[in-house]
């Protein structure tokens, strides 16, 4: 049995040598070095590079880096180069690197994406190529980085983009070719890479997406093709992004939008802003029951479907500000009760139905700003289960002269911030209820005034509203506002309509009122002060009479040692005569 144990023994004894020189291979401390204004040489010349962890040199001078520049960086797991004039990288300047994960080469002056290494540089997960000036990527240029999983390459040059270009990188989760000269997304572009979850397209010129351009990326949640030149959104017709969550195309050319009328979307946010819709139809969202953010602003909306949004029950923000909208359906919102935010500023709505909201419980924000409404009588008519001390009402901008009865009642009894500034008020109604009109109900705005003792614009709040009967419009300014803000006395002056022949008058003075600065904070202050000083003055008494105290026990104590010194030596005496 002897025999038979000796092969184990020395196998488990080989293995413990093995792991022992690998641990003592290891370095016991990272060394993370960080430069600026440096050059390649110094790079080169750092002490213990076989321990280094991680390098970054940032605004340094590094033209070039040469064939195996890194070799003995052997441990090296991050490595960055950024806006150090970096314009040429040799073949194979990155070998050696075997354990690197992190590559950041942004803001330089690449030209051209290749493999850098000869060998695979498996355990690289991020490269970030941002600010360069790439403009082509061919079939070689991933070929040594198989387990990629964010890529960047925004800010670049790129026109073309070879069909086989990210075929090596079937692990990729986050791609971002955003702000670059693209203008055409070919079908081959991002074929195999079934992990691709984030794909950032936008500020590019492209004009056309082919049909199947992401037949084989089930798995993408997020897409950006904003500020670009799409006139139609006919990709998504081939169901291949049914997973999609996240879809942002504002800032294009897209006049109608039919591909969400049918199938099963699971869409969350869905930004169509800054187009040139002009309708939505009944049908146009029917397939976006999951959609909670629907951003359709700054169009040309001028009609809108009654049932366009019964779909959407999950829906909820809405943005229809910045439109053509003359009139809305009666019963838009009465389908997504799930709405917290309404934005139907910048329109030209001159009344609402009574009860447009009256189905929107968890309402937390209404922007009707912008528009021209002459009657407020929707207020009255909100949801009685809106809880009103969390709602903000912005009916600014508009052409409101007074409110219902109804209304007000409504605004003081609840809570809600109310912003009623920039209406044509009645005077005679808005003095009534300036006097009971709650807090939260603001009638003013701001007005930029000129003064002689300030060179900038000052904001002065205030109100203002027409009198019908003189057919004049008033604005009441808070000057209590501009006395403050002028920490002196003098005059304001508005020398375009005053009569040169005529003297000015002389300025009305504020009197000035002496203020007192001995208040009750320096009468605090000042006792604290009286009892600290009387607590010191007590502890030197005391320490004043304990030492008193002390010396007359001292000297007592001598007195008693003299008596008794005396008393033994008469005693010594008397024995002595004894004695003798």
């Amino acid at each position: 049995m002897a025999n038979n144990s000796w092969p184990r023994v020395l196998f488990l004894y080989l293995l413990l040598l093995l792991h022992c020189r690998q641990h003592a291979a290891t370095p016991t401390r990272r060394i993370i070095y960080k430069f600026t204004d440096c050059n390649a040489e110094q790079l080169q010349h750092l002490p213990k590079l076989a321990a280094v962890y991680e390098l970054s040199a940032v605004t340094c001078n590094i033209s070039t880096l040469p064939n195996a520049y890194f070799t003995r960086f052997t441990t090296l797991t991050a490595l960055e180069v950024r806006e150090s004039g970096l314009a040429k990288i040799s073949t194979h300047a990155l070998n050696g690197l075997e354990q690197l994960q992190w590559l950041a080469l942004p803001w330089n002056y690449i030209t051209n994406v290749e493999p850098w290494s000869q060998a695979p540089l498996k355990a690289l997960h991020t490269l970030d190529l941002e600010g360069n000036a790439v403009k082509t990527l061919s079939a070689e240029s991933f070929v040594r980085y198989p387990n990629l999983h964010y890529l960047s390459l925004a800010h670049n040059m790129l026109e073309r983009i070879s069909g086989d270009a990210f075929t090596h990188l079937p692990h990729l989760k986050h791609l971002n070719l955003a702000h670059n000269r693209l203008g055409v997304i070919e079908s081959l572009y991002f074929r195999g890479m079934q992990h691709l979850a984030h794909l950032s397209l936008q500020h590019n010129a492209i004009e056309r997406v082919a049909a199947d351009s992401f037949a084989t990326n089930a798995h993408l949640r997020s897409l950006r093709l904003d500020v670009n030149k799409l006139r139609d959104l006919e990709f998504l017709r081939s169901n291949a992004l049914t997973r999609l969550l996240h879809l942002n195309v504002s800032h294009n050319h897209i006049e109608a939008v039919e591909a969400f009328a049918t199938g099963e979307w699971a869409l969350m946010d869905l930004d169509l802003s800054t187009n040139r819709l002009v309708e939505v139809k009944a049908d146009t969202f029917n397939g976006l029951a999951a959609l909670m953010h629907l951003n359709l602003s700054a169009n040309a909306l001028h009609m809108l479907a009654a049932s366009c949004l019964d779909k959407l029950i999950n829906l909820e923000t809405i943005d229809l500000s910045a439109n053509n909208l003359t009139q809305l359906p009666s019963g838009l919102f009465d389908a997504p009760t799930q709405l917290q935010r309404v934005n139907l500023s910048r329109n030209a709505l001159p009344t609402i139905h009574a009860e447009l909201f009256a189905q929107l419980p968890y309402l937390r924000a209404l922007d009707m700003s912008g528009n021209q409404l002459s009657s407020g009588a929707f207020i009255a008519h909100l949801s009685p289960l809106l809880p009103h001390s969390a709602l903000t009402l912005d009916l600014s901008e508009n052409h409101l002269t007074q409110l219902d009865a109804d209304a007000m009642t409504a605004l003081q009894v609840c809570g809600a911030s109310v912003d009623l500034s920039a209406n044509r008020w009645h005077c005679q109604w808005l003095i009534v209820e300036l006097v009971r009109a709650p807090a939260h109900v603001h009638f003013g705005r701001n007005y930029s005034l000129a003064s002689s003792w300030s060179v900038a614009l000052l904001n002065v709040s205030g109100i203002d509203c027409y009198d019908a009967e003189r057919q004049r419009s008033l604005v009441v300014l808070d000057a209590g506002r501009l006395w403050e803000r002028r920490h002196g006395v003098g005059d304001v002056e508005c020398t375009t309509f005053v009569d040169p022949v005529m003297p000015t008058p002389p300025p009305l003075v504020w009197p000035r009122v002496r203020v007192d600065r001995f208040d009750s904070r320096s009468i605090i202050i000042w006792m604290l002060i009286a009892i600290g000083l009387a607590f010191t003055g007590l502890r030197i008494a005391r320490q004043l009479i304990d030492r008193r105290e002390q010396t007359k026990r001292v000297k007592k104590l001598l007195e008693l040692k003299t008596q008794e010194l005396t008393r033994l030596t008469a005693k010594n005496v008397e024995r002595l005569n004894e004695r003798t």
